[in-house]
């Protein structure tokens, strides 16, 4: 693990808001539950949108921007898990992102 020191902002609950060394603009950290529970609701919002039709641009504008959205909560939660487990920390819940889906 390596230690350094980054700028604290704000400790507000569940989004603190960070600069780390050598960045022009601070960050938000967000807890990995609570990203795992934007990571579900994207999910929830993908499986109301119909899928793309030839016929409704809106339709299909709407599907690839959720397709967008998971992808980057995925990547970023995919990233968190391998990290927790690298450092033998548990989830802080209980289905991996990785996880097959049923």
């Amino acid at each position: 693990m390596e230690e350094d020191r980054v700028e604290v902002l704000s400790r507000q609950s569940n989004a603190a808001v960070v600069r780390m060394p050598g960045r022009s603009f601070p960050g938000v950290v967000i807890q990995g539950d609570s990203l795992r529970i934007l990571h579900g609701l994207v999910k929830d919002a993908q499986a109301l949108v119909p899928p793309p039709s030839e016929t409704d641009a809106d339709e299909d504008h709407a599907s690839g921007l959720l397709e967008e959205a998971e992808g980057l909560l995925r990547d970023y939660l995919t990233a968190y898990e391998s990290v927790l487990k690298a450092h033998g920390i548990p989830l802080p819940y209980v289905e991996p992102v990785s996880a097959p889906e049923d």
